[in-house]
């Protein structure tokens, strides 16, 4: 992040617009103190490298351009509505006050993948994530690689679905597990006091107290690995929760998916009535809760009672008595206590929400808590001149894509983790002369081949 925007742009309103490529600056999630909003670059979506590369030049062109206005003494533009600027249009008024006039960038990439090219693009993410992590020394990150690469090829070898099943089956199959491994992780370390790490806030997570809810206490219980319930229960929640969890986020909601199915395989999933078909007993039992902990919702959403089955909570954070202090300012937030069990997820899947009938989503696009898009647009992508980006939230958002080429049907993920890649720069050196060598990387090792 170059800096946050001071005035004038909320988190996921458009800011700027390039004329020619329709590349965006937007806001993003932000926790500085007097800010609304950080800076996000946004390409549309590509057909091929060319047209990526273009894009990103149009981002690289702002950021270059601001970056040579910025002075020491100020470090604030404005800027007015309608106003040109490095070859696009300001469509709000807005300040942005720029830290980091170096401009260095986290990376992320949006791709479709034909289900049964999902296992190639997953291969890709963790071989490259773990000959980076090991080559700079971050085990951590290369054992959690290892672990669920592991993890999902011990699923191969032993759940039924698995045996004998279609290239696009056992890719679909695949993107569920991935999303099932992440999704029900409930480590120690986010509960103060369980992990051997003392738990604090940052400038992206706060704490808060959730003693009064039985089930976080129970996953608390669990992961401090006692045999009380413990009397207090304070949990660390990430500002960008629940989908920070997921190196591979899907933009594609899972029912879509489904449908996209051959037929057969369709029926082959639809025999599988119970929920140990996608839930190995090894792994506990498909009770078990998606999202077990409290995330950070939207407090606008007007259904999140009745899809998650309890009232969400606003409330402020837990300020530990000698936590050292932070840069950003205090946070309320609206939150939900957890998500539904797997056994509800694989129904969704296969059927849609029960609580938002004739709705073709899974429970978890997005999540209950969130405001979906406007079901009229639903089989189409988005259109900003038709929709608001900052009334939804982007997980599971997407319907499947469609080759236009070979009329395959096409999954979207967003690769958030992006800057595990092998051959990107760290932050403090992704500055914008090397934005479009992040396209050749991302194309070279995640777009199919065709």
């Amino acid at each position: 992040m170059a800096g946050p925007f001071t005035a004038g742009v909320r988190e996921r309103e458009t800011a700027w617009r390039h004329g020619a490529t329709k590349t965006t600056l937007e806001g993003d999630e932000s926790r500085r103190s007097g800010a609304t909003s950080d800076l996000e670059f946004v390409t549309p979506a590509c057909a091929d490298r060319k047209a990526a590369v273009q894009a990103v030049e149009a981002a690289v062109g702002l950021a270059q351009t601001m970056a040579r206005e910025w002075t020491a003494q100020t470090r604030c533009l404005t800027f007015r509505k309608g106003q040109q600027y490095a070859g696009g249009t300001w469509l709000t008024d807005c300040a942005v006050e720029i830290h980091d006039n170096g401009f260095g960038a986290q990376a992320q990439g949006t791709v479709g993948v034909p289900l049964a090219g999902f296992t190639t693009l997953l291969s890709s993410v963790w071989s490259r994530c773990w000959q980076k992590s090991k080559a700079t020394g971050d085990l951590l990150r290369a054992t959690g690689a290892g672990t669920e690469s592991d993890d999902l090829t011990l699923l191969y070898d032993t759940l039924p679905l698995y045996q004998g099943a279609s290239h696009e089956l056992f890719g679909f199959l695949t993107a569920c597990h991935l999303f099932l491994h992440r999704a029900v992780q409930s480590p120690a370390a986010y509960f103060v006091g369980a992990g051997p790490a003392n738990v604090v806030p940052t400038e992206s997570a706060a704490i808060f107290d959730f003693s009064h809810s039985l089930p976080t206490r129970q996953v608390n219980q669990r992961a401090a690995g006692t045999t009380a319930l413990p009397a207090r229960c304070l949990v660390r929640v990430g500002s960008d929760s629940p989908k920070d969890m997921f190196a591979l986020l899907h933009r594609t909601d899972f029912h879509s998916m489904f449908l996209a199915l051959p037929e057969a395989d369709r029926k082959t999933v639809l025999k599988a009535t119970n929920p140990e078909a996608i839930w190995p007993a090894v792994w506990g039992s498909p009770d078990q809760l998606v999202f077990p902990l409290p995330y950070r919702a939207d407090p606008e959403a007007l259904d999140t009672a009745t899809r998650a089955g309890t009232p969400p909570l606003t409330t402020d954070e837990w300020i530990p008595p000698h936590a050292p202090p932070l840069a950003r300012r205090p946070v309320r937030w609206t939150l939900v206590t957890h998500g539904p069990t797997i056994a509800e997820w694989w129904e969704s899947v296969k059927h849609g929400d029960p609580r938002r009938p004739g709705l073709p989503k899974d429970i978890a696009s997005p999540p209950p808590g969130f405001r979906g898009r406007d079901p009229k647009y639903l089989t189409t992508f988005p259109d900003s001149n038709l929709e608001d980006k900052a009334t939804y939230y982007g997980m599971g958002s997407f319907p499947m894509d469609l080759d236009k080429d070979t009329k395959t049907p096409l999954a979207v993920f967003e690769y958030r983790d992006l800057m595990a890649d092998l051959d990107i720069p760290p932050k403090n050196e992704l500055t914008p002369e090397k934005w479009c060598a992040v396209v050749d990387v991302f194309v070279e090792n995640y777009v199919p081949k065709t």
